[in-house]
């Protein structure tokens, strides 16, 4: 790794952080190498018939590939490049640069989702070979795996989603149950003693053992109390009971410093959103199930983050796709094509709270919601009453304090001439902590979907520490719907997950009634410019007028974007210019006379990690010496 990375690293640090990250280090590089050189020898393979036969295949979904998991799975093999990831001590591992390949499709293999599908295709069927196939795997995983061995003990949010799986398949598979026959059956009990249980001890250890703390205590910190959280209520792991304090703590703690009190998450990476939100929610059941229950407080900023994500979907549960997004989830069962965990978890939502105001129409129950309240939780859901106007209210949700605004306009029945008008407007902090890890530098830029198909977007993520250039772009300010000044970014992007000199938003006024919100931000002040960006609403008129104020101090170079999803259709016409995507009304755009625009064909858009198709924009270019005001006109006919 470049020594300039780890001085701009060193630049995030706090004084308090360099004594936490010495002690890390000498937790990583002395005591964990040493227990690295006990490990244990390797277990002998079961015999799988399913793995001997080789001619039955079941593809499971990894980004934009699929691994067939009913054939021996090569634990350190990046899917994507066909590289793989040496079997040496984790920590001295180079997982930021694409040396070996893409560390994430590696990870994401090896949070072992498919084993939960494995467990249920047992339970559903009966068949002894989904269980020896189930053995043959954890087995595997094991050998390929000794402690500390290998990038699959690089970072402390895949072992702690590894814990999560586990508990789930435990369940699944009724381990404890009394009067369960795989409970007593010997092959199936010597595999839980010699395999499964000490596996859970060194990941319960390991979390334990290797905080995210002071710039790191974001998403990863949620999940190492997660996953603690989880396996101390299931398993008698060591330390047991004191475990389980000091990761229900930590929850306790998290859900309060990390969201909002109008519930929306700091990381601002709206992905992540369905990813932070399973966290917590999925402690709460399993904590409830166990006897531990969370405090009000916990609950009550848990239903606000249940309410902000709700507000922030549109009418077919798209999401608006500000900030990374890397496909992530915390539990998921089924093995099909790309998962909507935004629409599942409105499900759990409306039956951990008990609230109907979740349960759009075409929210339906799944396989995770079954995983994670039984019987019981389904009936409760469908006793709820369907929202039939497909989400919460036909108006305007505003969230000015945590700077994220939702104009909506709605009319008619879901299913039954529906149509939607919604825009999301970002006018909200970079990122959280020091380093902003999942942010972009997309200050005031705005996303538009029509009948729930987006038309005006975000262009996504696509990858993290490969594909250098493409990381650049898709996290740029001029990859995004906003002002870009002298070619630069908002703040300063020092590493594929962290930003420097991060720019302040400042919501000047807003009217959640009247559909207005002014808002600024310091990202250009080094070059003598101020940005300020007006959105209103005219629901009458089914129409935003957007004003762009740019107070100049020095000559400046300006370009305005508005990436187009790769299905719209541009027809531009001197100031004029009509857009249509399939299935959603034409939208209207009357562009300022002071600009001339030209429709470009060398943009990207990513809907999914991994996954990118070209896509166009509308490009402006100019150069202000003065103040200057740009108003840009869209109306949904």
């Amino acid at each position: 790794m470049k020594i300039s990375w780890y001085i701009k690293r060193l630049k995030t640090f706090s004084l308090g952080e360099f004594s936490y990250r010495i002690r890390q280090r000498v937790r990583t590089h002395v005591f964990d190498k040493r227990l690295m050189e006990k490990s244990t020898a390797p277990v002998e393979l079961p015999k799988s018939s399913i793995i001997e036969d080789g001619s039955a295949h079941l593809d499971y979904p990894i980004f934009d590939k699929t691994l067939d998991v009913f054939k021996p799975v090569r634990w350190h093999l990046d899917l994507s490049t066909g590289r793989e990831f040496p079997k040496s001590f984790a920590h001295k591992i180079d997982i930021r640069s694409d040396k070996y390949g893409s560390a994430k499709h590696v990870w994401e293999v090896n949070r072992m989702q498919f084993m939960l599908h494995i467990a249920m295709l047992y339970k559903n069927s009966g068949n002894e070979k989904y269980l020896d196939l189930f053995r043959y795997h954890l087995t595997s995983w094991k050998n390929e795996n000794p402690y500390m061995v290998g990038v699959n003990w690089y970072s402390n949010i895949e072992v702690n989603l590894r814990l999560i799986c586990w508990y789930f398949c435990w369940q699944v598979l009724d381990v404890d149950g009394v009067c369960a026959d795989i409970a007593k059956e010997p092959t199936f009990k010597e595999f839980v003693r010699d395999v499964w249980r000490p596996l859970i001890y060194e990941h319960a250890e390991y979390s334990y053992n290797h905080p995210s703390l002071c710039s790191s205590a974001n998403n990863h910190l949620i999940s190492e109390y997660a996953g603690l959280f989880v396996a101390a209520c299931g398993w008698d792991i060591p330390n047991r009971k004191a475990r389980l304090e000091y990761a229900k703590v930590g929850l306790e703690r998290e859900i309060l410093t990390q969201n909002t009190a109008e519930g929306v998450n700091r990381e601002e990476a709206a992905e992540y959103i369905q990813f932070i939100d399973d966290f917590f929610l999925i402690a709460a059941v399993v904590g409830r199930r166990a006897g531990v229950e969370f405090s009000e407080a916990y609950n009550k900023r848990l239903h606000s983050m249940a309410d902000y994500m709700n507000a922030m979907l549109d009418c077919n549960c798209n999401y608006p796709m500000y900030g990374d997004g890397d496909d992530g989830f915390v539990l998921r069962p089924d093995s099909g094509g790309h998962f909507n965990n935004f629409k599942s978890l409105l499900s759990s939502f409306a039956v951990y709270f008990e609230d109907a105001s979740f349960k759009r129409a075409g929210v339906m129950w799944d396989e995770k919601n079954e995983l994670l309240f039984g019987y019981e939780g389904r009936k409760k859901f469908l006793m709820l009453p369907t929202v039939n106007t497909g989400f919460l209210t036909d108006g305007n949700r505003f969230f000015p304090e945590s700077g994220h605004f939702i104009f909506r306009r709605a009319e008619g029945i879901a299913g039954s001439g529906f149509r939607e008008t919604y825009l999301h407007f970002d006018a909200a902090p970079l990122g959280f902590l020091s380093i902003a890890a999942h942010a972009h530098a997309d200050a005031l830029s705005f996303i538009l979907h029509v009948d729930g198909f987006p038309v005006i977007v975000d262009p996504g993520t696509f990858t993290y520490h490969t594909h250098k250039d493409l990381r650049a772009y898709f996290v740029s300010t001029i990859a995004h719907n906003t002002v870009c000044v002298n070619g630069k970014n908002q703040a300063n992007q020092a590493g594929p997950t962290m930003w420097l000199n991060h720019y302040k938003a400042k919501v000047v006024s807003c009217d959640e009634t009247s559909g207005e919100v002014v808002a600024t931000h310091n990202g250009y002040a080094s070059d003598g410019v101020l940005h300020l960006r007006k959105i209103q609403f005219d629901r009458d008129k089914n129409e935003f007028v957007i004003v762009d104020t740019l107070r100049c101090e020095k000559v400046a170079t300006v370009e305005i974007p508005f990436h187009l999803h790769p299905e719209t259709t541009v027809c531009l016409d001197g100031r004029i210019v009509a857009l249509d995507v399939p299935g959603a009304r034409r939208v209207v755009i009357e562009l300022d006379e002071k600009l001339s625009y030209t429709v470009c064909d060398d943009g990207w858009y990513s809907e999914h990690f991994g996954e990118k198709v070209p896509a166009k924009y509308l490009y402006a270019k100019t150069k202000c010496n003065s103040d200057v005001e740009f108003v840009t006109k869209l109306r949904v006919l």
